[in-house]
């Protein structure tokens, strides 16, 4: 189970990843990561095309009582801002086997 201090650290480190690019955000995935972005199977790449490099920030994360957590990013354009939560389980090696944008 993720502490609520992990989950905050994670989600600076998701953060990060995001903004810095596709190798670096897909590093943070357990093989077979189970990725959905509304809803939909997707690819970690897709997370990225939904929250845009270099216009998301780290806003916290919020535990669950199912032992996931959300990270909330929030996400700037030239007209709005709009903070959104990314559903987040780890492993046990710290990686990403569920998240659901």
């Amino acid at each position: 189970m993720t502490s609520y201090d992990q989950a905050r650290q994670f989600g600076k480190v998701y953060v990060g990843a995001l903004n810095t690019g596709d190798e670096a955000f897909a590093a943070l995935f357990a093989p077979a990561a189970d990725v959905r972005v509304g809803g939909v199977p997707a690819h970690p790449a897709q997370v990225r095309e939904v929250t845009p490099p270099g216009r998301s920030a780290f806003r916290g994360a919020r535990m669950r009582d199912d032992g996931s957590f959300a990270v909330v990013v929030r996400v700037r354009d030239a007209t709005s801002v709009e903070d959104r939560e990314h559903l987040l389980r780890l492993d046990d090696h710290g990686r990403i086997v569920r998240l659901s944008v």
